[in-house]
């Protein structure tokens, strides 16, 4: 099995986040495996720093060349807000990583794919991502 992990900052809701980097590697390459045909699992973590009331629903999009039967869109989880009392401290949205096994998503070898989030809804902050596809 081979894998991608790509990560990135959510800076506001309905807009297109495309994940390009990878901790400190600012251009990972994002092309599929030669060996490959299918992602097989995504694994999908998310937060927000909820500085700002709303609710927002995030979802991943898989796309480019690669993927076959075009984009593919899941949703992954949603977060809410509300402004705490006066004096309190408000934590961060988070959710735990979610890890969605047997896929099946048919993709074409050395071709490049792009991974993507959004988040829906009403702004709750900047938030961020990070996403590993498995292929087989």
């Amino acid at each position: 099995m081979k894998t991608l992990t790509l990560e990135g900052d959510i800076a506001s809701a309905d807009t297109l986040t495309r994940l390009t980097t990878q901790g400190s590697v600012t251009a990972p390459s994002l092309v599929t495996p030669a060996d490959t045909t299918k992602i097989q699992t995504l694994i999908v973590a998310a937060t927000t720093e909820g500085l700002a009331d709303g609710a927002q629903t995030y979802f991943v999009r898989i796309g480019g060349n690669a993927v076959k039967n075009g984009e593919q869109v899941i949703m992954i989880s949603s977060v809410g807000r509300i402004a705490p009392q006066a004096g309190s401290d408000s934590a961060p949205q988070l959710m735990s990583p979610l890890i969605l096994n047997d896929l099946d998503i048919e993709v074409g070898p050395s071709d490049t794919i792009s991974v993507a989030i959004e988040g829906a809804g009403t702004d709750t902050g900047t938030g961020h991502a990070a996403v590993t596809v498995v292929f087989a």
